[in-house]
């Protein structure tokens, strides 16, 4: 727990300015090829005592192309508020953001819509006990909203009203014991209630929705001073509300496994869970991921992101769109920091999805992947601060 002497607040903000090629931004069978024009500011402001820290940060990312039906404005606001006894730690996250819808479904339904907006909030409170010195207590409830302005859209000539609004509630316990320097072994009992609704004020007809209640075991172990494992395990069972009352179980766990050296840190990730959908239900997320950087000298460093995902519906059936999806993701950047606050930016970027053939006859099953190249240039502003 970090512990602050005295008063002291800081403002620092960032300018992010690029331009992007995409030769099929909408991953469409029909490619849709854009250039454009990507500014994203932001800032944050901070305030911290040694028993309370405050934080408040405002972001914008607005996207002009030149096929301007992938126009986009997003902007989002959060905060973060943490309150620190000699034993306690309450704690509090807040983030409200308005986006075009296509600018988050890459990952979630990989069917991307222009003209159309989705409203998100959260709210993550927590606290957290030292029970003693080895043993820690935490309570952690939540609740997220999405909600979108259309509830029909029209994909390659095909109208469809596959998105829909969710709505979660969910909360978790987990007590978490420290066996010496290195090892540590955790606990966890979960719960969420996710609700599903037309988009766009549509209809109440075809709401629903499902529970999702499990448990985790699980450990971090400091391998050496360079190596660390993180690793975990248990069930979880979905339940469908109706006549039936359906409940399916399956698996969750998680390894992951990284490396921080003087020059390169790398991470291997290994990972299954369920998380609520814009197609109205609990969707099992089985993903694997890796990460690498390298210091190539003070001013030049590489990196390389890859992710790879299997989506597929849990304890409901969807007769509108296909319940299986994969989704892969990977990048290549060098980045020159030319300056103390000044960073430029070349990149590339592969997209490739595919929807299970068997699960419907649509133009939209099938496989199809896009190819990106950016150069960015970011002035990172160092801010105001001052302490008494």
């Amino acid at each position: 727990m970090r512990m602050v002497l005295a008063d002291q607040w800081k403002i620092t903000g960032a300018l992010d300015q690029g331009m992007e090629y995409d030769d099929n931004i909408g991953l469409r069978i029909e490619k849709t090829p854009t250039f454009g024009y990507v500014l994203r500011p932001s800032v944050k402001a901070d305030w911290s005592t040694a028993v309370m820290e405050l934080g408040f940060s405002a972001r914008g990312d607005i996207r002009r192309y030149d096929d301007q039906r992938w126009d986009c404005d997003n902007f989002g606001v959060g905060v973060d508020q943490r309150y620190m006894t000699r034993r306690n730690v309450f704690s509090l996250q807040g983030d409200y953001a308005q986006n075009c819808s296509y600018s988050q479904q890459d990952t979630d339904t990989g069917l991307l819509i222009p003209n159309n907006q989705s409203e998100n909030y959260s709210l993550e409170p927590a606290w957290s006990w030292q029970m003693t010195p080895l043993d820690r207590l935490s309570l952690s409830p939540g609740y997220a909203q999405t909600s979108y302005s259309n509830f029909s859209s029209d994909i390659e000539g095909q109208v469809s009203t596959f998105l829909r609004n969710n709505e979660s509630y969910s909360a978790s316990v987990a007590e978490e014991h420290q066996w010496n320097r290195r090892l540590t072994s955790t606990g966890s009992l979960f719960f969420s209630h996710s609700m599903f609704g037309n988009a766009g004020g549509a209809s109440s007809e075809g709401t629903s929705s499902q529970n999702v209640f499990g448990f985790q075991m699980g450990g971090q172990y400091a391998i050496s001073r360079h190596w660390s494992v993180n690793a975990g395990g248990g069930g979880r069972w979905v339940q469908s509300p109706g006549t039936d009352a359906s409940m399916s179980f399956g698996e969750t766990y998680n390894v992951a496994i990284s490396y921080k050296g003087k020059l390169d840190n790398y991470s291997f990730n290994f990972s299954r869970s369920v998380s609520p959908s814009s197609f109205g239900q609990i969707q099992d997320v089985t993903s694997i991921g890796m990460k690498y950087n390298r210091e190539l000298t003070r001013e030049l460093s590489f990196n390389v992101n890859a992710s790879y995902s299997e989506n597929q519906a849990v304890g409901q059936s969807l007769t509108q769109l296909g319940q299986k999806r994969t989704y892969y993701n990977a990048s290549a950047e060098l980045n020159w920091k030319f300056a103390r606050e000044w960073r430029l930016s070349a990149s590339y970027r592969y997209r490739m999805q595919e929807y299970d053939q068997s699960q419907f006859n649509s133009q939209l099953a099938g496989q199809r992947d896009s190819n990106a190249i950016m150069l960015h240039i970011n002035y990172n502003w160092d801010g105001l601060r001052d302490s008494r």
